[in-house]
């Protein structure tokens, strides 16, 4: 049986990881909504969806970034004990402190 083990930055970290998701999956559906256009129908659309794209993609870069700094976070948190197992964890009191 794994554990889960939860230190205070376990919840930044599952937000971090789903706008993450999120914004991959705009600049997917933005990427995939061009490839039917030409450049020539409408050329300022066209021009601001791939500034768009370039915009997401650096914040995507970013987010990845702090995503992985904040991994590092949770793991030195676990390394030196400051964490509480998801098995001992009442599910009924979520008032626990992570110090």
């Amino acid at each position: 049986m794994r554990v889960l083990k939860v230190t205070k930055y376990s919840p930044i970290l599952h937000e971090l990881r789903a706008s993450w998701g999120v914004l991959q999956a705009g600049k997917y559906l933005l990427a995939e909504s061009m490839q039917n256009r030409s450049e020539e129908d409408d050329f300022f659309a066209y021009q601001n969806a791939v500034a768009e794209i370039g915009r997401i993609e650096r914040k995507l870069d970013i987010l990845y970034d702090e995503i992985q700094a904040v991994e590092l976070l949770h793991q030195a948190a676990i390394l030196t004990g400051n964490y509480e197992d998801l098995s001992s964890r009442k599910r009924s009191n979520g008032n626990t402190s992570l110090n």
